[in-house]
């Protein structure tokens, strides 16, 4: 897991969405909790919805969204992947046995394109396009209340292996993790990207999909959980050491929107 900056360019995690049943109560519990900044989008997007755009320490990294109130599912976050040219990446997703959630579309006013795709163990991610003339390569934020790791956890961990590696042109290490079975990790240009975590065991229930977990960076795993519930939130794993790499936890926003926290060795 990566305890300095995420890479950049393209084939890296770029942005985070959360998708959410109440924008109200998830921009005060994560401003609360992170020291985030939120401000209501401008009017060019609003037929999306109504969503604030986030800052950590004045630079953007996330948006957070009302869903509709006939949405089918809960709270979400939603991490998306840089591809250079979205068609081809999306139709190579389809000839691996993905699955099309929502096809290439265009983000009117600013020409960002994106798509939603889940992978063959049912784990949601989306993909995302800028113009052509932004800079892929412009740093990624770190730091406290940053996106710092993105985690793959599905029941099909060597059909999402050769899925991924195929897609973004990611190469894999194992790092063994004893009786809860081997972590793979996920390496662009040599650097760590993203992990997969098999769901095998008793910790993991059987109605619980497969699915994409975001991490945010903190200062101290157990003061910010201790924080949650004043937030507005509840805590669902209490902070956990993962030997020789770090500290972690994972948390519900209240509605549903389940986020890690992380904390480096």
């Amino acid at each position: 897991m990566a305890t300095r900056p995420m890479p950049t360019g393209f084939g890296s995690f770029c942005w985070n969405q959360l998708n959410t049943t109440d924008l109200g109560a998830a921009e005060a519990f994560y401003t609360k909790l992170f020291g985030w900044e939120s401000k209501l989008a401008d009017k060019a997007l609003s037929h999306w919805g109504p969503f604030t755009s986030v800052k950590n320490q004045g630079q953007d990294i996330a948006t957070l969204m009302q869903m509709p109130a006939n949405a089918e599912s809960q709270s979400h976050w939603l991490s998306y992947v840089w591809v250079q040219d979205i068609d081809a990446s999306f139709a190579k997703m389809l000839e691996l046995g993905g699955k099309a959630l929502v096809p290439p579309k265009v983000l009117p006013g600013v020409e960002w394109r994106f798509a939603v795709f889940a992978d063959p163990g049912g784990a949601m991610l989306a993909m995302f396009q800028q113009a052509p003339d932004v800079d892929p390569a412009k740093p990624m934020p770190s730091g406290p209340g940053t996106f710092c790791w993105f985690e793959c956890t599905t029941r099909l961990d060597e059909a999402c292996i050769a899925f991924y590696t195929a897609l973004f042109g990611w190469t894999t290490s194992a790092m063994d993790m004893g009786p809860a079975g081997t972590y793979t990790l996920f390496h662009k240009d040599g650097e760590q990207v993203a992990g997969l975590m098999p769901m095998t065991g008793p910790e993991w229930p059987e109605d619980m999909p497969a699915h994409w977990m975001p991490y945010v960076a903190v200062e101290s795993v157990d003061a910010t959980y201790a924080r949650v519930a004043d937030c507005g939130g509840q805590g669902c794993v209490p902070p956990t050491d993962i030997p020789n790499v770090g500290r972690f936890a994972v948390i519900d926003d209240g509605s549903g929107g389940f986020i890690s926290i992380f904390q480096g060795a």
